[in-house]
């Protein structure tokens, strides 16, 4: 459907394109060639496309810079609440590890040595 669409855009622009040559073509005068009229009808197509472009990048412009106004006030908070969040939890990470597994460690640290030297006392 959308193809559709794109082929009678497209056909509606050189419909446009060919009337307006033919109309330009006519308003050129008697004592005109028929290339200097062509060359006229082209330094006036050059000129309408040269507008069009500028007007475009003036659009792409705007919006790049609506763009890095969007990212400066709500990306860079965004990520200042993320960073705050990982050193939340790389403090509560520190904070389990040394309550719950360094004790655990050592006791299981400590019943392997018990273990070794009960094995070394029994082989003899």
């Amino acid at each position: 459907m959308r193809r559709g669409w794109l082929w009678v855009i497209v056909g509606g622009l050189l419909a446009i394109f060919v009337v307006l040559f033919v109309v330009l073509y006519l308003l050129g005068g008697p004592e005109q060639s028929a290339l200097e009229r062509v060359r006229d009808i082209a330094i006036i197509f050059l000129a309408l496309s040269t507008m069009l472009v500028v007007l475009l990048l003036g659009a792409l412009v705007g919006v790049g810079i609506w763009l890095g106004l969007l990212i400066r006030d709500h990306l860079i908070p965004l990520l200042a609440a993320a960073t705050e969040t990982m050193s939340r939890a790389k403090g509560t990470v520190e904070f389990v590890g040394e309550t719950i597994a360094r004790p655990i460690i050592r006791t299981y640290g400590r019943v392997a040595g018990l273990r070794a030297l009960i094995r070394t006392l029994t082989e003899r």
